[in-house]
Order: C-alpha cells, then sequence, then structure tokens
C-alpha cells in the first residue's frame, strides 16, 4: 500500500456486524441427510439406479456440466417501478399459504412461532468518522468506529464531547460528561398512557447524536393480559397482528437543553427494526416484518404491513398490496421496509416496501446495498447464492437501481464496498465438495467486470476490508492465510501476496498506509482432530510489499475462554490515534469454575518497533450487567459503559476518577 492509496482510503474509512458460523458440520449434515437410505430399501434402489443410469446417463452428464459452468453473476437492471408487484388480496395470500414453514397455521398455533420472532428482533442490528457535530470546542472525543467515511452508523453509545447518550435495555440516559451525572434519564418500559388495557414497552437498540438532535432507534412492543392463556399469561394483541404491535420506531428528540429533551417527531415502521445509516441530516432505517397467514382470518388488512409519522398523523398507514415490490424467487417470507426521512425538515417519511431481501447491508455516501442468501437445489449439490439489490439513497428518498446474483455467500458489511462507483465484494461458496471464495467487481449497473474465484479452496471468509486500491481476505480451516489484492485495474484483480500464520483475524483495521491490524483469535487443534479457539489474538501486518505481507508482530490476549465483542462487532473497538492507543471490552471465565467470570477492557499502545505494549488492564466485575459494553474517550478521560454504571478514568495513569450508576 502506498500514500497515494492510503489516501484514496481515508474518503471511505476512518483509520482510528454479526459474523454468521456455517461450519463443515453443516455441510456433511446436510449432504449425509439426502443420501440416508435405509438398508431394506437398498436393493430396489440399486436396481432402479440401473436402469436409470443406462437411461440418462448422457443427459446427467450433461447436467453436471450445465451446472458446473452455470453464469457466476447474473445481472438485472431495474428500478421500483419495474419490479413485479402483488396485483391482488387473492395473490398474496397465495403466497403466503405457499410458505411451506407456516402453511395452514391456526391463530392459536402461531404463538410459539412469533415468539420466535421477538427473538429474533432483539438480536438484530447484522457491521468511522460520526456525521454528528460536536458541541464541544475540541474534537478530541470517541467517534462510532464506522466503515465508510461520512455514513454513520447507530450505536449504543455516542459522545459530543460534552455529554455521553447511552441507551440500555429500556432506559436512555444523558450524562455530563465532566461532572458525570446523570441530567436526564428516560424509562421506556411503558410508554402508553392513553389505554390502561394495553402495554407499550420501547426497547432502544442504537442512537445517533447529530447537533442538537438525538435519534433514538429500536422496537416498540404492544400487549395485554388474557385470563385464559397459554402463553406465560398474555399475549400480543390479535395475535396475527403481533408485528403489527411489533414496529421499529424511530424517536426523534431536540436536545438544545441537554437536561430537557423535547420528543418533536416519532416515526414507525411495521416489524422489528433491523438496521440503519446516517449521511448527513437524512436517516435511513430498516425494518423486518414476517408474513403470516392462517385460516380465522378475518381481516385482509391484517395481512399487510404498516407505517406511521407523527408529523402528518397518529394513525397507521397501510400499505396496500399494489405499492408491495415482490422479489418472485425470493425464500425469505417477511416483509422489509426501507425508510428514509430528513431530522431538520416536515416532509413525511418515505417509505419502500418489498416482500422478501433482507440480510447484509452496506451503504456508501450515495448508494444502499442489501443482500439476501438463496438456496439453489442442482444435481448432488444445493447452490448457495447471494442476491444483491443497490438502492440510490437521495435526499432521504430510497430508489431501487438493479440487482445482481452471485455466487456463495457474504460474511458480514466489509465483504462488500463500493469504490469509483464500483462494487467489490467477498464471498464464500459451499456448493461444490470443498468450500471456495472469490471476489467479483461490479460496475454501478451490476454487470461483472472482474473477479478473482477459487481462492483458498477448502477454508471460508473470516474477514475482509478494502482499503483504497487494495482489498484484504483472511480464509481460514487450520491456519490463517491473508491474501493482499491489487484491485487498481478493476478488471482484472490480482493476488499479489499471501501470509499463512496460525490463528485468523475476524478484524481487520487499517493503521496507516503500510499497516494493518488483524484481532481474532489463536486456535489449537482439539481431541476430534478439528481446531477450536485457544485466545485471542491482535496481529500488526507489513503490506508495504504487498507481494511479501508480513506479520510484523502480534500479542497473545487472555486464554482459550476469552472473548470480546469486537470479534464480532467493529463497533466495539477503542481507538485513540492520536496517542497510539488502541483496545475493547474483554470478558475472562473459567471453564472449570463456571461462576468464575470477570469483565473489563485492555489497552495497548502502539510501537512499531517494539510491538503492541500493555498499556493497562481494569477489571470490574463479575455479573452480566456490569460487563463493558464499551470504551470511549474525551480528551484525556477514559470513560467505560455497563449496564450498572459509567466509569470513568485518567486516560494516562488509568486511575479511577469518578462513577455514576445507572438506576
Amino acid at each position: 500500500m502506498n500514500k497515494e492509496n492510503f489516501k484514496d482510503a481515508v474518503n471511505q474509512i476512518h483509520a482510528s456486524e454479526d459474523l454468521k458460523q456455517k461450519t463443515y458440520a453443516k455441510i456433511n449434515e446436510k449432504k449425509q441427510n439426502k443420501f440416508n437410505f435405509t438398508w431394506r430399501h437398498l436393493g430396489t434402489v440399486a436396481a432402479v439406479c440401473m436402469v436409470a443410469f443406462f437411461v440418462f446417463s448422457f443427459s446427467f452428464k450433461n447436467k453436471i456440466i450445465d451446472l458446473n459452468e452455470e453464469q457466476k453473476v447474473q445481472t438485472t437492471k431495474i428500478s421500483n417501478t419495474d419490479l413485479p408487484r402483488f396485483e391482488s388480496m387473492d395473490e398474496l395470500k397465495e403466497v403466503l399459504k405457499n410458505n411451506t414453514y407456516r402453511r395452514n397455521m391456526s391463530k392459536n398455533s402461531m404463538i410459539g412461532t412469533l415468539s420466535a420472532d421477538i427473538a429474533a428482533s432483539e438480536q438484530s442490528s447484522d457491521y468511522k468518522e460520526s456525521s454528528a457535530s460536536s458541541a464541544s470546542n475540541s474534537d478530541d472525543y470517541s467517534k462510532t468506529n464506522i466503515q465508510v467515511e461520512g455514513v454513520d452508523e447507530a450505536d449504543t453509545v455516542k459522545t459530543d464531547g460534552n455529554y455521553i447518550y447511552y441507551n440500555t435495555y429500556d432506559k436512555l440516559y444523558i450524562v455530563d460528561s465532566k461532572k458525570l451525572k446523570i441530567v436526564y434519564e428516560v424509562d421506556y418500559d411503558n410508554i402508553n398512557k392513553e389505554d390502561k388495557n394495553v402495554k407499550e414497552s420501547f426497547n432502544p437498540k442504537e442512537l445517533y447524536v447529530n447537533n442538537d438532535k438525538l435519534i433514538v432507534l429500536g422496537t416498540s412492543y404492544k400487549y395485554q393480559d388474557y385470563e385464559n392463556n397459554d402463553y406465560d399469561g398474555r399475549v400480543l394483541i390479535n395475535s396475527i397482528s403481533l408485528n403489527r404491535k411489533q414496529k421499529a420506531k424511530a424517536i426523534i428528540y431536540d436536545i438544545t437543553d441537554r437536561k430537557n429533551p423535547k420528543i418533536i417527531r416519532q416515526v414507525e415502521l411495521d416489524g422489528y427494526y433491523k438496521n440503519s445509516r446516517m449521511i448527513g441530516d437524512n436517516i435511513y432505517f430498516i425494518s423486518q416484518k414476517s408474513a403470516y397467514y392462517y385460516d380465522e382470518l378475518k381481516n385482509d388488512n391484517d395481512l399487510l404491513p404498516v407505517y406511521n409519522d407523527s408529523l402528518i398523523s397518529k394513525d397507521d398507514k397501510v400499505i396496500s398490496y399494489k405499492d408491495i415490490a415482490y422479489f418472485k424467487d425470493t425464500r425469505n417470507y417477511s416483509y422489509m421496509l426501507v425508510a428514509g426521512f430528513n431530522i431538520n425538515e416536515k416532509d413525511e417519511v418515505k417509505v419502500e416496501t418489498f416482500f422478501g431481501a433482507n440480510d447484509t447491508i452496506y451503504a456508501s455516501q450515495n448508494n444502499m446495498y442489501i443482500s439476501q442468501t438463496i438456496y439453489k437445489e442442482g444435481i448432488l449439490r444445493s447452490h448457495e447464492k447471494s442476491q444483491i439489490y443497490k438502492f440510490n439513497l437521495d435526499n432521504s428518498e430510497v430508489k431501487l437501481q438493479g440487482k445482481a446474483e452471485i455466487n456463495g455467500d457474504i460474511n458480514n458489511q466489509f465483504s462488500m464496498d463500493e469504490y469509483n462507483g464500483n462494487l467489490r465484494i467477498a464471498t464464500t461458496d459451499y456448493s461444490g465438495e470443498k468450500s471456495t471464495n472469490q471476489l467479483y467487481i461490479l460496475d454501478e449497473d451490476l454487470n461483472l467486470i472482474g473477479s478473482i474465484e477459487n481462492l483458498a479452496k477448502g477454508e471460508k471468509i473470516y474477514s475482509v476490508r478494502f482499503v483504497g486500491k487494495i482489498g484484504y481476505v483472511v480464509t481460514f480451516k487450520e491456519i490463517d492465510p491473508l491474501f493482499v489484492i491489487d484491485l487498481s485495474d478493476p478488471t482484472k484483480p490480482t493476488v499479489k501476496g499471501k501470509l499463512k500464520i496460525p490463528g485468523y483475524s475476524s478484524y481487520l483495521h487499517p493503521y496507516d498506509e503500510t499497516h494493518i491490524i488483524g484481532i481474532g483469535y489463536n486456535t489449537k487443534t482439539n481431541e476430534y482432530g478439528g481446531t477450536q479457539n485457544n485466545g485471542m489474538k491482535m496481529s500488526m501486518f507489513d503490506v508495504s510489499d504487498l507481494e511479501n505481507p508480513k506479520e510484523l508482530f502480534h500479542v497473545d490476549i487472555g486464554d482459550e475462554y476469552s472473548y470480546s465483542e469486537i470479534t464480532r462487532n467493529h463497533k466495539a473497538l477503542f481507538y485513540n490515534k492520536e496517542k497510539n492507543l488502541i483496545g475493547f471490552p474483554m470478558t475472562w471465565s473459567n471453564y472449570n469454575l463456571y461462576y468464575q467470570r470477570g469483565s473489563g477492557f485492555i489497552i495497548y499502545k502502539i510501537n512499531l518497533d517494539k510491538g503492541f505494549e500493555k498499556y493497562g488492564q481494569i477489571n470490574q466485575y463479575n455479573n452480566y450487567n456490569g460487563y463493558v459494553k464499551r470504551i470511549i474517550y474525551i480528551g484525556d478521560t477514559l470513560y467505560t459503559i455497563s449496564n450498572d454504571n459509567i466509569v470513568s478514568y485518567d486516560l494516562n495513569t488509568l486511575k479511577e476518577k469518578k462513577k455514576v450508576d445507572l438506576k
């Protein structure tokens, strides 16, 4: 990597989501199930196969060839108006009836399934320079570790240099950072004051701060008590309408007076909160609503999603089936609602609704890409593909631009990147006897213009980072190959160098124009001949010579049961480039003494000559609520944030200064 390339990269990243864990065991199990014939049927099967072999051998052979030579990328240039939409309620009902997982469900049988959707919403959230302006005279404070410069990502904690904004469970706190004093808090446990028989709670997931605006995003729930019910004494209103009463919500506060914020707007989308981005003053957020059909359906509108914008009306607006774009080859039986609005304007929220597609999300300053994993059955094997949908983001409007279908599965948001109008995307394909990895480059119309295929057979991608004209890909099965890929000519991407070391990196972070940091795990061979994690590991890679990348140094962290959220969530990173400090929250546990658990944080000083020097480590608590979730800094003060409290430390000495308990 050279200085010119690093300057290009600065436009995408700040140098300061959930990993999908697919295993070969699952693949083998899938294949085994296909051929799990019983012995008593073996003779019959053999006889039939002998006859079939001679009759169909020639066509079978040709079919295999066709399968292997299947087009790698299929592109469709489409727009919102081009997509097929439901032509009638009967068509929508028929599609939902054909959903094999929920076919012919009665109202009562849906409760367990719907409760699973609630659990999914609790885990949702799939991946930096905050767009928020500072209320402080100094810019020396933590920003959220984002992927793309100018595209802010929501997190559980933000700061503007004077105040700390934090949400946990069902509460929101605004804390004076200097006095370490709570100046405002709100309990969202019961926010419905109009109907005493209906309880409404709000689970805040993430937030943004933009000048004097605070935007809190999460999922709200409504339910009421029933006298006779087998589901813990209560169900959500009108069980088929459960997701109707489960809504993704954005609450916009005017925080000109931090001690007395005012709610100025609320925007709700049917379903649960999935993800969001903020570009300038425009918020784009996404919800997912599972779609169900049951035999006792009385009101067709119960099948349709809704949305609400408090600036326009208190009443929900039902989205007509005519306005729902329908991905006919989808296996994702849910609605995806994509909304955009400007926090400083009074225009009604703009909502686009799609049936299907809602997986990994990546956004540049101009476009958003949303992927969906699909499975296509072929001869002797299943093809796993990813459909990529491209949306143009224009002043809070979301416009579908095109669709591409590529081989393989996407690891997380860092596997996608837009550069000079082209989309670079890395995937792992499990469809063959051995998994393979590939990198595709698509132009602005999603046409394939360059690719690398069959990278690291038998392994899978664990992390990817695109830095300007260079791409870094980490795969793993038994050792960690770091591939350095030259992308300067998008039509001819080239693997320039490869480094194999023990363990693997699940997150890559650029340090400067010739170095990149990898954070992940050491590994060891287990008693079954496989590999397992054996403590965390952080490496510094020297990539000044693209053809000969080197691990300059590394540090082993904790034992085999140590864990940090940074391995699956980039927002957990603590990074102070000016002081050359890097760290993250940590949990330690003793497998033999289950209750012997600890939580705190660890910070290292980065020294290219001496390596990672331990700057400090503090253990705080041994209970779940006390686990450190984030570490931030403001000037020379470091703050740890947990569900229990916020603690401040002198950043130079790591001596505790103050603590405020969170009620």
